[in-house]
């Protein structure tokens, strides 16, 4: 008897022991790669990322330009409760270099708002670049000698164009007074929707091109998607899925947060998920340590021009 549970714990060790091993193994390289992520971030530093929206010249033409910014990929996370409205509004800032961005949107289930928010967007931007494209051809063909025939070519491709667009949904990382003990649940799945939604090409993509397959940036205001996002985007760089360099998630913390933050953006500033992290109160900059951006809700350098 004795030696049969001798044997029987002998089978045990032996099966037990791979396990722990790669149990352990597995933990000290999730740490690591956590830890190295980290470390490589300086989420409060003067943000690059949004000079072009603060500065007139810097990073970009403005409307009153004629080239087109090189082949880029963004997306946005949008969320109800006047999150859409404020990242749109942050974003019409009359800039017209976009024919080679592409933007993707990401909305959750139910949000129907948020799609007529954007299909409205879209079409004032289309407008605005239309009439900037119309406008600056005018302006070539009063001074034909300041352009070769090919860079005249070139430049007319790109003029007009609002660059392209879609439209993700994903489940909702957490409903409106939902109980905190099913969140995890629900954000689990909303993560499993959002890893797509990463990690596919824009329609326009080409390999072997200069379009970008992965975003390049991910730019999230507050609502709980974008938590999920942040996780989602911080989860397959630590499984080297994505290269570092891209998808540098940017959070600007909602304009009605004026002496705290909101509870995405307190999740997002103790774990260290973004890559860059700015305020719009100065109030709120000071509590934390973090960059105050200024009121970019209020950035909107142009009226909505007619339908």
């Amino acid at each position: 008897m004795t030696s049969l549970l001798t044997l029987i714990s002998r089978s045990l060790r032996r099966a037990i022991l791979p396990g722990l091993i790669f149990l352990i193994t597995f933990l000290i390289f999730v740490t690591t790669r956590h830890l190295q992520l980290i470390s490589s971030r300086c989420p409060n530093r003067r943000p690059k990322l949004l000079s072009r929206t603060r500065n007139g010249d810097a990073g970009g033409d403005h409307a009153g330009g004629s080239r087109a910014a090189p082949p880029d990929f963004y997306l946005f996370v949008l969320g109800s409760g006047g999150h859409t409205k404020e990242m749109l509004m942050m974003m019409d800032d009359g800039f017209c270099d976009v024919a080679n961005v592409h933007r993707r949107y990401l909305v959750s289930s139910g949000d129907a708002v948020s799609r007529h928010q954007v299909a409205d967007y879209e079409h004032s931007l289309a407008l605005l670049c239309a009439q900037h494209g119309s406008d600056s051809s005018r302006g070539r063909d009063k001074d034909k000698n300041t352009h070769t025939e090919g860079d005249a070519d070139a430049e007319g491709d790109s003029l007009g164009s609002s660059g392209s667009h879609d439209v993700v949904t994903v489940s909702r990382a957490r409903r409106i007074h939902q109980p905190l003990w099913s969140t995890p649940l629900t954000a689990l799945a909303s993560i499993l929707d959002i890893l797509p939604a990463l990690l596919t090409p824009p329609p326009n993509y080409r390999r072997g091109g200069r379009s970008p397959r992965f975003p390049s940036i991910v730019f999230s205001n507050g609502p709980g998607t974008g938590f999920a996002v942040a996780l989602a985007v911080h989860l397959i760089k630590m499984f080297y899925v994505v290269p570092e360099g891209c998808m540098k998630f940017v959070y600007i913390e909602s304009w009605a947060r004026i002496s705290t933050l909101s509870l995405t953006g307190r999740l997002l500033y103790h774990m260290g998920l973004a890559d860059v992290f700015v305020t719009q109160h100065q109030e709120v900059a000071d509590r934390y340590g973090l960059f105050n951006a200024g009121e970019m809700v209020f950035n909107s350098r142009r009226e909505d021009p007619p339908r």
